[in-house]
């Protein structure tokens, strides 16, 4: 008789509120399971507070880099829910991955155990069908009950905005806090009067007053105020008295919260304490509007994710002012000048206070003509080769043609595991005849897309282009921000036009 080297997986999320999905009642039940039928039990692999839908888990992680190396070879679960919930992942952990490293799979409370020859009957994957219906109804459910809450004016968030706080006797109402609800409104005054964000960060930290995160009590390396921190308060309709209701949506199965567009907010004015007024809010967003309005064109400068700081080593901010005049001489058109600008100064001056900055075309130039000097070095056929691996390992079909090679191997394999299944009576002749079918049609498709994308990256027509560009750059033709990306790794600015150039050639 083979002996089963036993693994308990317990598996709680936040959203699980029944008492026999406890982690303890998990446990109890899997246990004497075990016990009952003499299973010897190696390891317990728990995930407490990790939704079913999530693919990486950390006890789930553990385990499966356990049963990979043959330190398990039975997997024990109170039911499959416990396991997981997406269905397709269901079917992957049953029907392969088990299988395919000689692993027995055991369901105690749905009576479901693989056996000897691994052979699980189809409902399971109705089992994972509903397991996933489960966590997005009660996804959708916890919702409703939310944007019903806030809906009746009470606060269900955990974080509050900075100036106020949660009423100590009413956990759901938000009330001013009177320590710093002042400091909002300052930055308010001080926009207003005509200060830039970044004079009001510096003007904060020099009055020693805490920033949001450190008030809030968290672990902040620097204790400075943030460009970015003060363009949050300023437009946050919050301070109002606004409620926001889907500013934010959570997707249920990977647990990823974005932000959800401007326009699909809904707001219910009156239900807290306002610390700005209307025509306050108003005119700081108008204020904001005309000082930070895009360009109608966007422009793909030549440098783009290429310069940094020489001194604090951080990528380097793009921007534009508008010239009106020129060495004292006022001009009949408004000019826009393109220059580079470290941006530490805005976040962090006490890691970098230069403030220097650069021209575009000024570092254009200097780059351009350093280039220039370091291929006229290189042999062209040796620097074209560089640049050729450069380039695959970052051209999108490249990339794409060594996923569908991949994916032919991974077909291949499971044919064979297939076969042998079916010599070994796993499969039936009939259901291995459908899945070869079904194998061997994807295998003729990517066979397909495999030959289409080797003639577009054909390296013989890559190695004339990227010669043809250097030998054009050489005669004074224009680059690309992509060429320069794979000509040079890194440009790093100095004060007083120091520049150093890390090259990929």
């Amino acid at each position: 008789m083979r002996e089963y080297k036993a693994a308990l997986y317990l598996r709680l999320s936040h959203e699980d509120i029944q008492e026999n999905n406890s982690i303890e009642a998990q446990r109890m039940i899997t246990t004497e399971y075990a016990i009952k039928n003499k299973y010897n039990i190696v390891e317990e692999y728990v995930d407490n507070g990790y939704s079913g839908m999530l693919d990486s888990r950390p006890g789930l992680n553990r385990l499966m880099i356990d049963i990979v190396t043959n330190k398990i070879n039975m997997v024990i679960v109170k039911d499959i829910s416990r396991l997981t919930r997406d269905k397709n992942k269901t079917g992957y952990y049953t029907e392969i991955f088990f299988p395919d490293n000689d692993v027995r799979f055991i369901s105690v409370t749905e009576m479901i155990d693989s056996g000897e020859r691994y052979e699980i009957d189809d409902s399971i994957m109705l089992r994972g069908i509903v397991n996933q219906y489960y966590v997005a109804d009660i996804s959708k459910k916890i919702k409703s009950v939310k944007t019903n809450k806030k809906k009746n004016g009470e606060y269900v968030e955990h974080c509050v905005p900075y100036g106020y706080k949660k009423d100590n006797e009413n956990k759901y109402l938000v009330i001013k806090d009177e320590k710093v609800a002042e400091n909002v409104k300052l930055i308010f005054q001080m926009y207003i009067q005509g200060y830039s964000q970044s004079k009001i960060a510096k003007h904060l930290t020099s009055l020693g007053i805490d920033t949001p995160k450190k008030y809030k009590g968290q672990n902040v390396p620097i204790n400075e105020w943030r460009n970015d921190t003060i363009s949050r308060i300023l437009k946050d309709p919050f301070y109002t008295g606004k409620m926001i209701i889907n500013k934010y949506v959570t997707d249920y199965r990977t647990k990823n919260t974005n932000k959800t567009p401007r326009k699909d907010w809904i707001m219910i004015e009156g239900k807290h304490e306002a610390l700005v007024s209307k025509e306050d809010y108003e005119l700081v967003q108008k204020m904001i509007e005309e000082k930070f309005s895009k360009p109608k064109q966007k422009y793909d400068y030549l440098l783009k994710g290429l310069v940094y700081c020489g001194h604090c080593k951080s990528r380097m901010q793009y921007k534009y002012r508008t010239r009106t005049k020129v060495r004292d001489k006022v001009l009949e058109n408004s000019q826009k000048c393109w220059y580079y600008k470290c941006r530490m100064l805005y976040r962090f001056p006490s890691i970098c206070n230069r403030g220097h900055t650069i021209q575009e075309k000024t570092l254009n130039n200097i780059v351009i003509d350093n280039l220039s000097k370091r291929l006229s070095m290189l042999k062209i056929d040796e620097c074209t080769g560089k640049v050729i691996n450069e380039y695959k390992t970052k051209d999108a079909n490249y990339k794409l043609l060594e996923q569908y090679k991949k994916r032919k191997k991974k077909i291949e394999s499971d044919i064979t595991v297939l076969y042998n299944k079916k010599l070994e009576g796993i499969v039936l002749a009939e259901d291995f005849k459908e899945q070869y079918t079904i194998l061997k049609n994807e295998t003729k498709e990517i066979e397909s897309k495999i030959l289409e994308l080797e003639q577009i990256c054909d390296v013989y027509n890559i190695d004339e282009k990227l010669q043809g560009i250097i030998i054009d750059f050489k005669n004074g033709k224009e680059l690309t921000n992509d060429i320069m990306k794979l000509l040079i790794k890194r440009i790093e600015v100095y004060e007083d036009m120091k520049i150093n150039i890390e090259y990929n050639v």
